[in-house]
């Protein structure tokens, strides 16, 4: 197992525990995961009188869990990708994908980095209706499985342009829903917390270098001869916007 995988792994839990114990301390902090479910609403009715009555459906509030908790679980998942690379079987398998430059390990870690990622960037904007929840961690989820076609293109030589295209455009679905939604907070004259903007950005920045690594290395090295150094930079860029996101539990306001 290379040495740079453990050592991710080592600092996703240091960093775990920062989360779980800032998040407690942290008077400020949101500590719960709100989410919402509004039934569907009720077509409009007359009474015996003749009047149009309308009745607005109430959001039922479902159980929340601690969003450091949330936060703490994401990267202990990444230590645990990192870790399982011990096990004799799967380590010949990502050499032998990363020699071939193939990153299926890495895009199936990314996949739920990304999902949960854009949930929880989510969450701290303000979204906690599940009808927009699930569908932001789905497609953030499914953007990052792409790339596992990017990377079975046909032959060396070829950049995989149609599934990286397809890949980042489903990917940037739920970063426009959380910026939609912070541009209606403003207009509603709500203020956002500037460690939220700045939490978002990270998270933001951080997924999208993924993005840009894979897509520069496509390019830098066409016939594919230098994967390992590809699934190098992989592993050290994937973990970034988890451990942005423990920021939010160190500064509140």
């Amino acid at each position: 197992m290379p040495r740079a995988d453990l050592a991710v792994a080592a600092a996703a839990v240091i960093l775990a525990a920062v989360a779980l114990v800032a998040s407690s301390l942290q008077p400020g902090f949101a500590p719960l995961i709100t989410l919402t479910l509004t039934p569907p609403g009720i077509a409009p009715t007359e009474n015996d009188s003749g009047m149009l009555i309308v009745v607005t459906p109430t959001p039922v509030v479902l159980p929340g869990i601690r969003m450091g908790a949330a936060i703490a679980t994401l990267l202990l998942f990444v230590a645990a990708m990192r870790l399982l690379l011990l096990v004799p079987a799967v380590r010949r398998r990502h050499a032998t994908d990363a020699a071939a430059d193939r990153h299926t390990w890495r895009w199936i870690e990314y996949s739920q980095l990304a999902g949960v990622g854009t949930f929880l960037v989510a969450q701290l904007n303000g979204i906690t209706e599940v009808t927009s929840l699930v569908p932001i961690y789905a497609l953030g989820a499914a953007g990052a499985l792409f790339l596992i076609v990017h990377d079975h293109r046909a032959a060396t030589g070829r950049f995989g342009g149609p599934a990286f295209a397809l890949g980042s455009a489903v990917a940037i679905v739920p970063w426009g829903v959380i910026a939609f939604a912070q541009i209606t907070t403003l207009i509603a004259g709500v203020e956002i917390a500037a460690s939220v903007r700045v939490v978002t950005l990270l998270a933001l920045v951080a997924s999208a270098s993924v993005w840009v690594v894979t897509g520069w290395r496509a390019r830098r090295d066409p016939e594919r001869t230098d994967g390992c150094r590809t699934d190098a930079l992989l592993g050290a860029v994937l973990p970034l916007a988890p451990a942005g996101l423990v920021l939010s539990t160190l500064w509140v306001g």
